[in-house]
């Protein structure tokens, strides 16, 4: 993972870092079809360790507070941001490392979408 180009296109709402899910439907969110109707997925092990907990309603105003946090070099202690969206918005808990070293992609799964199905009454 490129940490150089963390936040370049989406994902700084918690700080610029790599941003995981242990919800599939969150990372469906960002997924693009190959042209065949298939979407990749990367499953990923990440190690946390020391989290830093947020709940705040508008966490870009406190991202960067939040990736200092993370920092060792800015006196941080955690080595990662859990942002609780699940708490504010009724979406996804989110998973944000700052370091690649924290990451293993373990599998690559291709999937398909199916429409959601309607129940006749």
């Amino acid at each position: 993972f490129d940490m150089g180009r963390a936040g370049s296109a989406a994902g700084s709402m918690f700080g610029r870092g790599l941003y995981f899910a242990e919800s599939c439907m969150k990372a469906d969110e960002y997924t693009v079809s190959d042209g065949q109707d298939r979407c990749p997925m990367l499953l990923c092990r990440v190690i946390l360790g020391r989290l830093k907990y947020c709940d705040a309603e508008f966490p870009f105003d406190v991202s960067e507070q939040l990736e200092d946090a993370c920092d060792r070099n800015k006196g941080g202690n955690h080595h990662a941001v859990l942002g609780d969206r699940q708490k504010v918005r009724g979406t996804f808990r989110e998973f944000i490392i700052f370091d690649n070293c924290q990451v293993y992609p373990e599998y690559l799964v291709w999937y398909s979408r199916v429409p959601p199905l309607v129940q006749k009454r």
